[in-house]
């Protein structure tokens, strides 16, 4: 029962309850389970799995169908995969079944088996109060009493079925980039955990759509899974809106390592954080930059790590221009190299940490 001993309730809407169903909004499923036959619980484990395969998949097959209208998208050619990649596909196949394994499992032990009922009828009358403080705050008595009287529902609705949930998605994609980014960065510049954790990820010296989630172990619980279930916690997303958020999360993490640089993608253009950028940081010139991942480009800006392609461009020219190639036994391949230089397999490349060129 809203409060109507408050400021303006009296110019609120009131909603009825039970909600009827021309109340609520087109996605939402008004029965037990999303998907019939599956708890929410498993829908949400499962979900950005399968997600992950199916999309992945879906970038592999434009990778061996050599279409001109796809190839010349490539960031790399195809025979770069086969000669800098420091890690087989089978390697890659493997480590990321045991992350999802990891992930699925810790998963079932984070999540309830379904959303807290919520009584969404009152819930609606406590905001429909709060928006129409908010619409006399800022129109008025007058004007304020005309609009809610004719769209008080409405704003109500809007603020309750698409603004909050909205808010909650975009407040934890915020803090996923941010736990990442601060791990990310972290494994860089430590010696020790740059050379027995985080190298994996960067044998794949040209990332294809698969290799997303190609970590350490360690790496995948602490940086990935950890890192979502902090985003779901703090940022409020019920057990649906979680659900959703971890699959497109998903989506936005095989995209960023696709290898295309599609001009059609939406994920590529809404982000600034996408396959290109995310290439960079893979090369040897940017291995020290671009470590946000996987929504905003924003930790990067801050922190000054932001490396755009006409910089990394520049960077590599000047290495060029005075022969610095640097040669290692446990290097893997730089931008300047024809063939790997690494002389080591299963080696990643070997980084000057603590040190900024």
């Amino acid at each position: 029962m809203f409060n109507s001993s408050a400021p303006f309730a009296a110019f609120a809407p009131h909603f009825p309850s039970p909600l009827p169903s021309s109340y609520l909004p087109v996605y939402f499923a008004a029965r037990d389970e999303v998907v019939p036959g599956l708890s929410d619980k498993t829908l949400s484990i499962i979900a950005p799995v399968v997600t992950y395969w199916a999309f992945s998949l879906f970038f592999t097959l434009l990778d061996n169908l050599n279409w001109d209208c796809f190839e010349r998208h490539r960031i790399h050619e195809p025979e770069e995969i086969k000669r800098k990649n420091r890690v087989s596909v089978r390697e890659v196949l493997v480590a990321v079944v045991v992350q999802h394994v990891i992930q699925m499992a810790t998963a079932y032990v984070w999540f309830s088996e379904s959303d807290v009922e919520v009584d969404h009828s009152a819930d609606l009358n406590r905001w429909g109060v709060k928006v129409a403080t908010g619409v006399m705050a800022v129109l008025g008595p007058k004007t304020g009493a005309q609009v809610l009287a004719r769209y008080g529902e409405q704003l109500t609705s809007l603020v309750y079925w698409w603004a909050i949930p909205a808010l909650r998605f975009a407040w934890a994609a915020i803090i996923l980039d941010g736990w990442q980014y601060m791990m990310h960065r972290t494994a860089h510049q430590i010696t020790f955990l740059y050379r027995t954790i985080h190298s994996w990820h960067h044998r794949l010296y040209v990332p294809y759509s698969f290799g997303a989630l190609y970590n350490h172990p360690i790496e995948g619980f602490v940086l990935d899974t950890c890192g979502s279930g902090i985003a779901h916690m703090m940022s409020g997303l019920t057990l649906r809106q979680a659900t959703l958020f971890f699959v497109v999360s998903t989506l936005k993490t095989v995209d960023d390592h696709c290898g295309f640089a599609f001009p059609w993608d939406p994920l590529q253009h809404l982000f600034g954080n996408n396959a290109d950028y995310h290439d960079i940081h893979h090369q040897v010139a940017g291995l020290k930059k671009n470590y946000s991942q996987p929504w905003f480009i924003s930790w990067d800006i801050f922190f000054g790590t932001r490396m755009s392609r006409e910089e990394y461009g520049q960077k590599v020219a000047k290495r060029i221009q005075r022969g610095d190639v640097p040669q290692s036994k446990v290097n893997g391949p730089n931008e300047l190299a024809s063939t790997p230089t690494s002389q080591l397999n299963g080696k990643a490349i070997k980084e000057k940490v603590n040190k900024t060129e």
